[in-house]
Parts: C-alpha cells; sequence; structure tokens
C-alpha cells in the first residue's frame, strides 16, 4: 500500500467535505436573505394595508 497515495485521498477527501460544507453555508445565507427582503416586502405591505386611510373616510 502506498501510504503517499492513501493520505492523499483522505486530504481530498477532507477538503471535498469542506468545499461542500462552505458552498452549503454560502446557499443558506443566500436564502436567508431573500426571505428576509421578501418578508420584509410583506410586512410594509401588511403596515400600509393596516394604517386608516383618511381619503375614504
Amino acid at each position: 500500500m502506498n501510504w503517499s497515495n492513501k493520505l492523499w485521498e483522505l486530504l481530498d477527501e477532507e477538503l471535498l467535505d469542506q468545499v461542500f460544507i462552505m458552498e452549503a453555508s454560502l446557499r443558506l445565507v443566500e436564502y436567508d436573505e431573500g426571505y428576509s427582503e421578501r418578508l420584509e416586502i410583506v410586512n410594509c405591505t401588511k403596515s400600509i394595508r393596516d394604517e386608516p386611510h383618511s381619503d375614504f373616510g
């Protein structure tokens, strides 16, 4: 068994795991930012809708 190749194989596997985790984390952050923006729009729309309008009374 060539230990050098085995070590490189383990290192490559570990690096790939780290890349996967970082990519997944970035996607979650992007999703969270998008969700926060949509939630902010919904909350803003609700607050505008719930405000009393003087031009209808």
